[in-house]
């Protein structure tokens, strides 16, 4: 696999008053491997991560790098940091809307989709021969990619993964914790200044529970954590000291409502058993206008997947579903695919 950082000027993708970059890696196939109308997926990261998310390492535990079981498969990954978080420009992320993180990250991968049709994106990898682009999303990255995909029409198919398209709330250990819901009720106009993330932060009884099962290794949840949470003081490769403030409203009902009701391409469900969506076979009726939806339940994973033990489940069955809505399928016979497991 090669790994190549790359950045990308958004500046004119919406109207923020100072220059705008957005900070994403490439995950690519040796050349041989590539073959006519390449897929393509970009990932997107929820909040208070970047885009190395899904890109982990640690130290005594191997196999948590979703970008490496992708490419091995045949795909074309890329990982992009939102603005305000991450790599990409982080002074904005008081002031930034969702839908300006969205026109950016769009704008992103119009750009990114070019230098590699064009052979420039990494120098010495030959162009590219770009086929199905395909949006994947966690948590925050999930409701932006669905937002891309109905405003922009940036995608042929998207993935949303831990995010709700009826309602997005953070399981709690008792009920009385879980009425923290109560909390949020803001609305797409309701703008930056209006939005605390220590106050909403605080207002949440508990992260650890809905953020990771139980069977999650301690040293890697430590290695999560240590920093701060969910507000970092200091951030791991994979974490985001920055957070877009906007994200403290996508906790309302019906957020992402508009443009998930609008959506016509093929659409990948993801969730785990203890994760963000209350009732997880309401969420196809968000998506009304589409006819080709999935929905997949893995076993013994919280609201972060990579983290899971069961996570490889996941890319296995994003894998069938890559192949299946692209024109040109991926080689899912890798010996180190396992069996697509669906609930």
């Amino acid at each position: 696999m090669r790994r190549a950082d790359v950045t990308v000027d958004v500046t004119e993708a919406c109207a923020l008053d100072c220059p705008l970059s957005i900070a994403a890696t490439a995950y690519l196939p040796a050349p041989e491997r590539l073959r006519p109308r390449q897929p393509v997926v970009f990932a997107l990261p929820g909040g208070g991560y970047s885009r190395g998310y899904y890109d982990m390492h640690f130290d005594g535990h191997d196999g948590y790098s979703q970008a490496a079981h992708h490419v091995e498969r045949g795909l074309i990954m890329v990982a992009i940091d939102h603005l305000g978080a991450g790599d990409s420009t982080a002074e904005v992320a008081d002031t930034v809307r969702i839908e300006d993180i969205a026109a950016a990250d769009d704008a992103a991968v119009q750009e990114i989709s070019r230098r590699l049709r064009d052979g420039t994106l990494v120098e010495g990898y030959p162009a590219v021969d770009v086929g199905a682009r395909i949006g994947m999303g966690q948590s925050m990255g999930g409701g932006v990619t669905v937002i891309m995909a109905a405003r922009h029409r940036t995608y042929d198919a998207v993935a949303v993964l831990g995010y709700s398209g009826i309602h997005t709330v953070l399981p709690q250990r008792s009920a009385e914790d879980a009425q923290y819901v109560e909390s949020f009720h803001y609305t797409r106009d309701d703008g930056p200044d209006s939005l605390s993330l220590s106050a909403s932060a605080a207002a949440i009884p508990e992260f650890l529970y809905p953020f990771h099962y139980e069977d999650v290794p301690a040293d890697i949840v430590e290695a999560d954590t240590a920093g701060g949470y969910p507000l970092r003081q200091t951030a791991p490769p994979f974490g985001s000291k920055s957070v877009p403030v906007c994200v403290v409203a996508m906790l309302s009902p019906g957020y992402i409502s508009a443009e998930a009701a609008e959506l016509s391409v093929p659409v990948f469900i993801g969730l785990g058993e203890r994760d963000t969506a209350p009732e997880p076979h309401r969420e196809p009726s968000a998506y009304r206008a589409s006819t080709d939806i999935t929905l997949f339940v893995c076993e013994r994973m919280a609201h972060m997947h990579n983290f899971a033990s069961t996570r490889k489940k996941l890319w296995d069955r994003l894998v069938t579903w890559f192949a299946a809505v692209s024109d040109a399928g991926v080689d899912a016979s890798s010996p180190q695919a396992g069996p697509a497991v669906q609930r």
